[in-house]
């Protein structure tokens, strides 16, 4: 099956026709974000859909165009696919009808489904789900995917059985099995039947139909139990192989949490150093004593200027008293003796003598003389009132010399307010750098955190606690399935012993049934048996070697996908329960775990190209492959490298990306046409027709050009 055309009319952003040629190799559909990619991609999920369980949808239809209908008019969403097949032309069509009621409201009607083929000029219509002859839905399985996440085909517990059921005989060896089965059980019941009959060897038969009868009992038991210790088995490795993908994961994690946890008890240490009063302490007992330095030499400069003031003002008052005493002085036309010359005692003398002893003369009381002497007596005494005066102090209180003893005290503790400022100082100096420590002890946490969300948001879903739980539990799980490993082992050897018993009891008991109408029955169950065990052993080795076919073909692309870069063996291992994983693994068949994304994407396309061939060689149906952004992941020289590869391969792929889109010096995003040159296949352009409006759908519409 080769697609020819796509044609898109009024899907969602693909307003009335849109038509897409496709060659037979490799077609790229070139689309930025918002563009029409999935939009595109969804068109062909619709169509291809058998089921008709989604028929109609208002979603699917352009709202540009349901906007600019009148009341009335209708139009059609319609996708339609042409494509050849076995050499003939065919159209799988499906389309509904459109209305814009007078309300403004859409409604549906006139689903139609049909496969056209086109023979000449005649049409033959027929209901589009026949296309399921064409591409069986088991076949598109494995022919369209949305992204890197889905192109793991062994994704789901029953992709090996449809895997084998699509590509290998085995299926028909279903039949073949349970009919042997059954012929098998109904001839060793009619060998049974037989033998009652035989009394010479009953006793024998009894106890070698019992023995069989506890042998099978105890098989089906040893089986059961085989199951259980294999579902064990599956499930601890798919836990383990959790672990494996997020052991660096859970690594880096655990350490980062120790790292944290350190630093958060560094941080509350230094928190706990810090007194949450000190501020209040150094207010209280040392910050208010902060300045006082400065405060105690403005006190003394204070201090010093009254005083010098004090003693200017005092010092002019003592030499205006001179002036007056001068002045008294100058009164006089003579210049008298000092006031204490002769002394108060000798004047006193002279008066209670009434003689002058300075001259000899008398000096009776009361006359000028006597009266000359007591003046000059009372003069002296005078004398001595005006000094007591000229000794007092201007002003009436002496507190300066409180001042002064104040400053004296506080200049002989400045010493020690020195040594409280440093104190303080040193104290708020420490508290700072605690500070300055919790705010660094904070910062390396929120470093931290943000490497652990980085990592969180790495590990595929996976909580903190699971990871953290993983990682603590991997080896009671190692343990566990180590256990379940060895239980299998044991209960195989058992269920092999026990079923060699049983063969053993069988031959014998068909040993008695010799010369017995029991023997014509007996003989048929013996080759009945052998040839339902060679039915079961020709289905196993089916199996395997349908896998090795694709394991051979998958490796082959994979060489292809990864030229000059590291890609590892592909193998396909068998896993419990009938199930089936795709690893990779290195020249000595160790897995190699978490591959980088790119080298995931190729290992599962690899896987995809080779069922594509296997289609081809065992069923002889060709189908293309479609992926919506399968190299999202990719390098831009990987990416190069890849679709190189891809348009060389003999079969038809059709590939919807982003790639070989860059923004030119403006800012735009163009089309890197060097690129795009160097691909050989069909390549298209969508993008959003401009101008639009950012807030309303109805102006978004996808345009189509070939490049």
């Amino acid at each position: 099956m080769i697609i020819k055309t796509l044609e898109i009319q009024n899907f969602r952003s693909y307003y009335k026709s849109n038509v897409f040629n496709f060659c037979d190799g490799l077609n790229l559909i070139i689309g930025s974000n918002g563009d029409g990619k999935t939009t595109l991609f969804e068109a062909l999920e619709w169509v291809f859909r058998t089921d008709d369980v989604v028929k109609t949808d208002v979603k699917f239809i352009s709202k540009k165009r349901a906007e600019e209908l009148f009341s009335g008019d209708s139009d059609m969403v319609a996708v339609s696919v042409t494509y050849e097949h076995n050499g003939c032309q065919k159209i799988l069509e499906k389309k509904f009808r459109f209305t814009k009621a007078y309300n403004g409201d859409i409604t549906t009607s006139n689903y139609e489904f049909n496969l056209i083929t086109q023979d000449g000029v005649e049409r033959d219509i027929r209901p589009g789900n026949r296309f399921e002859y064409d591409l069986p839905s088991e076949l598109r399985k494995y022919s369209m995917f949305k992204g890197e996440t889905n192109l793991d085909i062994f994704q789901s517990s029953n992709a090996l059985k449809m895997l084998v059921d699509t590509f290998s005989d085995v299926k028909d060896f279903d039949a073949y099995c349970s009919f042997m089965e059954y012929a098998t059980r109904k001839a060793d019941q009619a060998r049974e039947n037989a033998q009652k009959t035989d009394r010479r060897n009953a006793t024998e038969i009894r106890s070698l139909t019992t023995q069989i009868e506890n042998l099978k009992m105890e098989i089906s038991r040893k089986t059961r139990d085989l199951k259980n210790a294999e579902n064990e088995v599956e499930n601890f490795s798919e836990l383990l192989k959790n672990i494996e993908q997020s052991r660096e994961a859970s690594k880096l994690l655990i350490a980062v949490n120790n790292r944290i946890a350190n630093l958060e008890k560094l941080r509350n240490e230094t928190r706990a150093r810090i007194h949450e009063d000190y501020t209040i302490n150094l207010l209280d007992d040392m910050w208010i004593l902060m300045g006082f330095e400065e405060i105690a030499n403005e006190y003394t400069a204070i201090v010093s200027a009254v005083d010098k003031e004090r003693r200017k003002l005092e010092n002019e008052h003592q030499q205006q008293i001179g002036v007056k005493k001068l002045l008294s002085k100058a009164e006089t036309n003579f210049i008298p003796l000092p006031a204490h010359v002769p002394g108060p005692q000798i004047m006193q003398e002279m008066l209670d003598a009434e003689v002058c002893k300075v001259c000899g003369r008398p000096a009776a009381k009361g006359s000028d003389a006597w009266n000359f002497m007591l003046s000059k007596l009372n003069e002296y005494k005078d004398s001595l009132k005006v000094e007591d005066e000229e000794e007092e102090s201007l002003y009436e209180n002496n507190y300066i010399q409180e001042l002064q003893k104040r400053d004296t005290i506080l200049n002989d503790n400045l010493s020690q307010i020195t040594k409280l400022r440093t104190k303080i100082e040193d104290a708020i100096a420490f508290y700072n750098r605690l500070h300055e420590d919790v705010k660094k002890y904070d910062a390396n946490i929120e470093r931290e955190l943000e490497q652990k969300k980085r990592i969180l948001a790495q590990t595929d879903g996976l909580t903190e606690e699971q990871l953290t739980a993983n990682y603590e539990n991997i080896s009671n799980w190692m343990t566990k399935k180590h256990t379940a490993e060895r239980n299998i082992e044991m209960l195989k050897k058992q269920i092999a012993a026990g079923t060699l018993n049983l063969t053993e009891c069988q031959e014998k008991l068909a040993k008695l049934a010799k010369g017995t109408s029991a023997e014509m029955y007996s003989n048929t169950w013996m080759i009945l048996n052998k040839i339902a065990e060679a039915f079961k052993n020709a289905k196993e080795t089916n199996k395997k070697r349908l896998l090795m076919s694709i394991e051979d073909e998958a490796n082959a692309y994979l060489e292809m996908l990864n030229i000059d870069d590291f890609k590892g063996t592909i193998r396909i291992l068998m896993k419990q329960q009938g199930n089936a994983e795709a690893v990779l693994v290195d020249d000595d068949e160790a897995r190699i775990y978490n591959p980088n994304t790119a080298l995931r994407t190729t290992q599962f396309m690899s896987i995809l190209f080779a069922i594509s061939k296997l289609s081809a060689l065992k069923k002889e149906k060709k189908y293309p492959l479609i992926f919506d952004a399968p190299t999202s992941s990719f390098a831009t020289a990987k990416e190069s490298e890849f679709f190189d590869v891809i348009s060389k391969l003999d079969k038809q792929v059709i590939i919807v990306t982003k790639s070989f889109l860059k923004e030119d010096e403006s800012g735009n995003t163009v089309v890197d046409k060097n690129k795009v040159k160097a691909v050989n296949g069909t390549v298209y352009r969508i993008e959003k027709m401009k101008p639009f409006d950012d807030k309303k759908l109805a102006t978004i519409q996808t345009v189509i050009t070939k490049l």
